[in-house]
């Protein structure tokens, strides 16, 4: 490979369109099986026993100006790279009995966490070459591992070099062509249209892809099960290929897929230099289309796009799941709904349309207890409404709503949907017409209550660890008031049910900011009293939405089938609210379309008056179907905010799934 290297001697335009006939010969020649072409050449019986010897020995040929190039980006990346990397890798070499030095950087041992044999089934491609010891953290894995997922991020580096190679080896030749022999190729013009219908299909592709990496930890990287390889029954292509064959052809691949990535970044760099395209003729420009691609994207091409990566990559996990199973169930897409649902569901006796709230008389001391405490679980508070509750949650899982879906992909919830008061007038009815709204503005001491999100919860399997919540939708923390209705009896096996850190409330050292906690940090020893409840259906939790607290996940991460831990749960704002842009994760819950600003009093029909009467207006605005739950200039502006701050969010990622 470092040979190859030599043509980035040469200069003008003849160095791309060199790399790029290189490539795309060494394209043709992968795609029909030659054995001998610009790869390195292989002997069958000692490919290995020559590569190690190569190693050990460190007589490496290279063309002249391939070294020098060479040493000098390695030096350059070692200058980079973290001390305390180097020092690992360096001390792991001298621990040896005899150092192995790297094949890709002969003067250099190689990492600890690398073979140096680039045709080991283990890891194709191995050279030795981590100066930066990327390969060497092991951050991803430990994350993985709170969800209960073995992860292997090595070979998933090498699934993602061989899928670029393989992209830019097509892309090579598409340019290559495009460019020397004009109108060969389709026009770019001719797909533009459905630019964005070929990314769901992509995304499609790419779930099962990364699915399949998940279920078998023992498939070769790159290797997608089509037949080319070993396996155990089931169809096969025409040739047999032990694993060691399999790994000796996908070296060559990814040496050329290697040599196509720098031929088409080179091409890419002449074109923006010179203006001028790579190939034997001057009038076709093989790049000249990204210029008119923002001119085929709109809104509504975006959100069908993110949508169907969702219910491509939630659809591919949940295949996994038994027919009958609350998540089985969730993925009829047959009735997946996008509007707003009316579930068939008769109110509870003695209510009827229209009518006002009902009401639910507190005592003084149960007002006392949650101001002191933090948190008060109300016995039997909508036992009335419960059997309501659970035929609309079931309803609404037969016929799952595209908004369930992004949050149902990361497996926490079997369903899991926001703001289900907007789309489902189920929900909508149970907090107009219930005693919640009432038993909210007693315990919070406000004589007015609007709602600031909801959220419907079925099956928690990954847990949370101990956290506040700052999912309270628009409004400061004093302003919120956070409750929950269980549907199933829950907690008494241990986990399902919350879990509260008693008066955590008052503390003084966990910020507005932060979701997940130590409770060994700050003043949170202070606090030693816990309560773990074992709710039944129809009880309410209410609580103050700084109370520490967390939830235990079920044995496995998963619930049995014919269990459930179903409940609806949100957040009030007292009277007084003030509408507050938190932006950043915060975000997740105010993604409606409505138009208040910073500093104005909440109100209006995306956070409407449920206590002590509905506003008329607020109520014909939802009758009409004029609520926009999901803007998709928020959701835009969300996606950025969270990637240009992912640094942020890392505690969250380290908590869930924790069992303890």
């Amino acid at each position: 490979f470092n040979s190859r290297l030599g043509i980035l001697g040469m200069t003008g335009r003849r160095v791309a369109t060199a790399a790029a006939v290189t490539a795309a010969a060494t394209t043709l020649a992968a795609c029909t099986n030659i054995e001998a072409f610009f790869s390195p050449s292989f002997e069958k019986s000692s490919v290995n026993t020559r590569l190690r010897h190569r190693s050990q020995s460190g007589e490496i040929k290279t063309s002249a100006g391939s070294l020098p190039l060479a040493a000098g980006l390695c030096v350059a990346a070692a200058v980079a790279a973290p001390r305390q990397v180097l020092r690992k890798a360096l001390a792991t070499g001298k621990e040896e009995k005899q150092v192995t030095m790297s094949t890709a950087l002969p003067w250099m041992p190689v990492p600890a966490h690398l073979r140096n044999d680039p045709t080991s089934p283990h890891m194709v491609g191995d050279l030795g070459f981590d100066p930066l010891g990327f390969g060497a953290d092991e951050y991803i894995n430990e994350v993985l591992e709170n969800f209960g997922v073995e992860f292997n991020a090595m070979r998933w580096y090498r699934e993602a070099e061989l899928m670029h190679g393989r992209v830019c080896m097509l892309a090579v030749f598409k340019v290559i062509v495009d460019s020397s022999f004009p109108g060969v190729m389709p026009k770019e013009e001719a797909i533009s249209s459905s630019t964005w219908e070929l990314v769901q299909m992509m995304a499609l592709l790419e779930a099962f892809r990364g699915y399949r990496l998940f279920v078998n930890q023992d498939a070769i990287a790159g290797d997608l099960g089509l037949g080319a390889g070993p396996m155990t029954g089931g169809w096969k292509m025409t040739w047999d290929m032990t694993l060691e064959e399999l790994a000796e052809k996908q070296y060559k691949e990814l040496q050329n897929g290697r040599l196509a990535m720098l031929a088409f970044a080179g091409m890419a760099t002449q074109y923006l230099v010179t203006g001028h395209a790579v190939g034997f003729a001057d009038d076709k420009q093989p790049f000249s289309f990204i210029q008119g691609v923002d001119e085929v994207v709109n809104t509504n091409d975006m959100i069908l796009t993110f949508a169907g990566m969702a219910m491509a990559i939630d659809g591919v996990r949940r295949l996994s799941f038994p027919d009958r199973s609350i998540a089985g169930r969730a993925l009829n897409l047959a009735k997946l709904n996008i509007g707003v649902q009316e579930p068939e569901v008769v109110l509870p006796a003695g209510v009827t349309a229209g009518q006002a709230p009902q009401e639910l008389k507190l005592t003084e001391e149960q007002i006392k207890q949650f101001e002191e405490d933090g948190v008060i679980m109300i016995k039997g508070g909508m036992k009335a409404w419960v059997e309501y509750l659970q035929k609309v949650t079931e309803d609404q899982i037969e016929k799952p709503h595209l908004w369930s879906l992004v949050g149902r992909m990361s497996g926490m919830y079997d369903y899991i949907q926001r703001n289900m008061w907007m789309t489902n007038n189920g929900f909508r009815d149970f907090l107009y017409y219930s005693p919640l709204g009432h038993v909210v503005s007693q315990l919070g001491r406000t004589e007015e209550v609007r709602c600031s999100t909801d959220m419907l919860l079925v099956n928690p399997n990954r847990g949370f660890g101990w956290h506040q919540d700052n999912q309270n939708g628009p409004i400061e923390f004093k302003d919120a008031i956070r409750w929950w209705v269980a549907m199933d009896a829950c907690g008494q096996d241990g986990f399902g049910a919350p879990e509260y850190l008693l008066g955590s409330h008052r503390n003084e050292s966990v910020s507005s900011d932060a979701v997940f906690v130590n409770l060994e940090d700050g003043d949170l020893d202070t606090f030693p009293r816990k309560t773990r409840y074992t709710p039944e259906p129809g009880d309410l939790i209410i609580w103050d939405s700084r109370t520490i607290h967390r939830i235990v996940a079920p044995p496995g991460q998963k619930w049995d089938q014919g269990t459930q831990r179903r409940a609806i749960g949100g957040t009030m704002a007292k009277a007084g609210a003030v509408y507050i842009n938190k932006g950043g994760a915060s975000g997740i819950s105010d993604l409606a379309g409505h138009t208040q600003q910073n500093g104005e009093l909440l109100g209006g029909p995306y956070f409407p008056r449920i206590y002590p009467n509905r506003v008329k207006e607020e109520e014909e605005y939802r009758a009409q179907n004029r609520i926009v739950g999901r803007s998709p200039q928020k959701i835009v502006n969300l996606g950025v905010t969270l990637a240009s701050n992912a640094s942020k969010y890392v505690s969250f990622t380290k908590v869930v799934g924790k069992k303890d």
